[in-house]
């Protein structure tokens, strides 16, 4: 099968075309799907990078990706949610033992449990921009903070690929929503049904928010004092992102001591009455089948900034580490 390759960590030019890989076997809960479609997040790029070396002993040459819609080709003696020929989607944690084997490739062997049924409304370029990224504003949103009707959130990077998802699954749920993007991006967000829009590069949330009970930081580190600052006593900032720093010995510097780091914001956090806490998602077609009611109903649909042909991935993961994405970068594989 043709897949994209790395051989070693480093920049996008480490990925590499290959048509010579042999097609992932099938497990009794596996289901190897023929892949239409994936996309970039910036987990993708972080693991391309190294970010986590000094915790994986990888063996080369590796695939990246985690998203997948495409259409089963095969499935194991265990399986019965699916069969040959339906049309899937969902995401992976492509690291088993020593190796990784994601969802660059034309064919990707995933657990029956992280797939769900495609919504026949999504084309498999949409389909792909949902799994990880809806998936994570989902647990963070449901089952870390129990968002009800009259919560009120707000939503660090509302643009981004987590952060649109968030934005309408809160609102699907009866919370009031603020969210912050650049100038560009306000109207995006009030069409996603945002009830407050901030311009980060005019406003500071703490000066416009106050008695939230919910911050979702897409971002980072910037923005944890002014998403604290919203909050109400008892209040709860979710982030999606580890204080990680830029370059191999500041990043294996935080593998040694960066979680200390990080428990202590958390108490600092709780000695002021407000909570931090940090999320990491776990791949569950179950979540994505709620989701699907959602879409069907026309209250969930992807933000899709470019659909990218498989010869570009580079250029793909370079425009990804910009930052600043609107919603998500697609990679389409085959027809």
């Amino acid at each position: 099968m043709k897949a994209v390759i790395a051989e070693r960590y480093g920049g996008p030019e480490v990925l590499e075309i290959a048509d010579d890989i042999p097609v992932p076997r099938v497990g009794p809960n596996g289901v190897l799907v023929r892949v239409h479609a994936t996309s970039v997040n910036p987990v993708d790029w972080k693991l391309r990078e190294g970010w986590l070396h000094g915790l994986w002993q990888l063996r080369f040459p590796v695939i990246w990706g985690c998203d997948v819609s495409g259409t089963v080709e095969e499935v194991g003696t265990a399986v019965t949610l699916f069969k040959p020929g339906d049309e899937v989607y969902g995401f992976k944690h492509g690291k088993v033992g020593e190796t990784y084997r994601g969802t660059y490739a034309e064919y990707a062997v995933l657990p029956e449990n992280t797939l769900a049924l495609k919504p026949k409304s999504l084309t498999h370029e949409q389909a792909a921009a949902i799994p990880l990224a809806a998936t994570t504003a989902w647990q963070a949103l449901l089952n870390q903070a129990g968002i009800k009707p009259g919560h009120k959130l707000l939503v660090q990077a509302g643009a981004g690929g987590v952060g649109t998802f968030a934005i309408q699954i809160a609102k699907a749920f009866g919370a009031h929503v603020a969210a912050t993007s650049g100038p560009a991006n306000l109207d995006l967000l009030r069409q996603l049904g945002a009830d407050e829009a901030i311009d980060y590069t005019r406003e500071k949330v703490e000066d416009r928010l106050s008695g939230f009970d919910y911050a979702l930081d897409g971002v980072g580190e910037s923005v944890w004092a002014s998403s604290l600052k919203v909050l109400h006593p008892g209040g709860r900032l979710i982030t999606l992102t580890l204080p990680i720093p830029h370059g191999p010995t500041g990043r294996a510097r935080f593998i040694a001591s960066g979680a200390y780091g990080v428990i202590s914001g958390m108490l600092r956090s709780l000695i002021r009455g407000k909570f931090f806490m940090m999320t990491q998602v776990k791949p569950r077609g179950g979540d994505l089948e709620k989701m699907n009611a959602l879409i069907q109903a026309g209250k969930l649909r992807p933000i899709v900034q470019k659909v990218y042909p498989l010869e570009q991935i580079a250029e793909a993961h370079r425009e990804s580490e910009k930052g600043h994405v609107r919603g998500k970068l697609v990679v389409r594989i085959s027809n």
